[in-house]
């Protein structure tokens, strides 16, 4: 009995050893920057949500795969959306609550520490499809410099990312969308990146053929 246990052990070891290695990812702070402190409070209703969290969800695929050494490619690796600069508190809220943090909030620091070891052994998990809750990566860019789009280029995504670019200086919307674009080649489409842009006005003459069709979310400032 303790020889056929030791044997399953072994091979379902050797079957994730491929995954073993993403246990070492870590945030890459030379390319992305967190969303900063906690979120404005904000009674009532938010209809942006839904449409922030269809559009994230979209094309991001299930996150599980039938075998082991597998790794699913995401059916829509790369997306971008505008809103308005006038639901920036909305936007933070979502990607404060979508990155997880609110989970952390309301667990007390035991709770917290498992709740990350769980999040850091996800990866090994590859026969679960991602949960709608599960906490992706995020980002808040504020300003882009040469050295941010270079570790943007060679970046590879620890798990599904949003990542805001508020209120870009003309053309840096367009820098980033290509960065993210040569990116694409080290994440291979496994983790799908979502790029919002918090900005008045229509971006799509900045972007070089290469960008995904980027999506006007609707302006909910009276919702």
């Amino acid at each position: 009995m303790l020889t056929a246990g030791l044997a399953v052990a072994t091979a379902l070891l050797v079957a994730v050893a491929p995954r073993l290695p993403r246990l070492r990812d870590r945030y890459d702070t030379a390319a992305l920057q967190p969303i900063p402190g906690l979120p404005a409070d904000d009674a009532g209703p938010a209809p942006l949500n839904a449409a922030l969290q269809d559009w994230v969800m979209e094309g991001a695929g299930s996150g599980a795969t039938l075998l082991p050494w597998r790794f699913p490619a995401a059916p829509c690796p790369l997306a971008c959306a505008i809103v308005s600069p006038t639901q920036r508190h909305r936007v933070h809220a979502f990607g404060y609550r979508l990155a997880g943090y609110h989970q952390l909030d309301t667990r007390s620091r035991l709770g917290g520490i498992a709740y990350r070891i769980g999040v850091q052994l996800r990866p090994l998990l590859w026969f679960l499809p991602r949960r709608n809750d599960e906490p992706w990566d995020d980002a808040w860019l504020t300003a882009v410099d040469e050295a941010r789009l270079a570790a943007l280029s060679d970046w590879r995504p620890r798990r599904p990312t949003l990542i805001v670019l508020d209120s870009p200086v003309e053309g840096a919307a367009a820098r980033v969308m290509d960065a993210l674009q040569a990116s694409l080649h080290h994440n291979l489409s496994q983790h799908p990146v979502r790029l919002l842009i918090l900005h008045d006005g229509d971006l799509a003459e900045t972007a070089s053929p290469l960008t995904p069709q980027i999506r006007v979310l609707p302006d909910q400032r009276n919702g």
